[in-house]
């Protein structure tokens, strides 16, 4: 299904996936609380800058 799609919408649902990755992450630290409040935000933040350091290197293929 990931193949039929198109470049721009293949690549903004790579970045969206990076983005859920981040906030359950950050979820899941203030379920533990770890971090705190911030938690949450800071790692999306952090998720979205590792992926698109991730889709960079590799071409922006998944």
């Amino acid at each position: 299904m990931f193949d039929s799609l198109s470049d721009p919408m293949r690549s903004l649902l790579s970045r969206f996936a990076f983005l859920v990755a981040g906030a359950l992450v950050g979820a899941a630290l203030y379920a533990l609380d770890v971090g705190g409040l911030l938690a949450v935000p800071l790692a999306a933040v952090a998720f979205i800058v590792v992926g698109e350091l991730y889709l960079a290197a590799t071409g922006g293929d998944l």
